[in-house]
């Protein structure tokens, strides 16, 4: 598991993204013809997020105002599908969990705009579902 840290300089916030690109959480996959949906043990390449310095920035961008100034941190997980373009399905994205609710609608418009490699049956792009974990630390 990588933790990605950036430091948001004129305030001392530091700000972490829990991202496993090669552990995702598998989920069961939802069978349907054509537009399966692959949990991530039935892959043969993980899905990958395109710049973790871009996501790293949706997170620090997201945190709420109020929250980051009182210091409250919070774990969410976001669980989506990552369609063959390697963009997140919108409609997909849920909140499976959040140590503070805010920070659960602070992560969902964060995987919203998350882009990624596809994950990958015998070199072919599949649609995935991903569950990812983000997490929203103040110091």
């Amino acid at each position: 598991m990588q933790r990605i840290r950036t430091r948001h300089e004129g305030r001392g916030l530091l700000f972490g993204l829990v991202f496993a690109a090669s552990a995702f959480i598998a989920v069961p996959a939802i069978a349907g013809a054509q537009d399966k949906v692959y949990a991530a043990d039935e892959l043969t390449t993980k899905p990958k997020v395109e710049s973790m310095t871009r996501t790293a920035q949706l997170v620090q961008r997201s945190y709420p105002d109020k929250l980051k100034s009182a210091g409250v941190d919070g774990t969410v997980q976001v669980q989506f599908i990552i369609g063959v373009d390697g963009k997140v399905d919108a409609s997909s994205i849920e909140i499976v969990a959040a140590t503070v609710p805010a920070l659960g609608e602070a992560a969902r418009s964060v995987a919203a705009k998350l882009e990624f490699e596809p994950g990958k049956v015998n070199n072919s792009p599949v649609r995935t579902r991903v569950l990812l974990p983000i997490v929203y630390k103040a110091r």
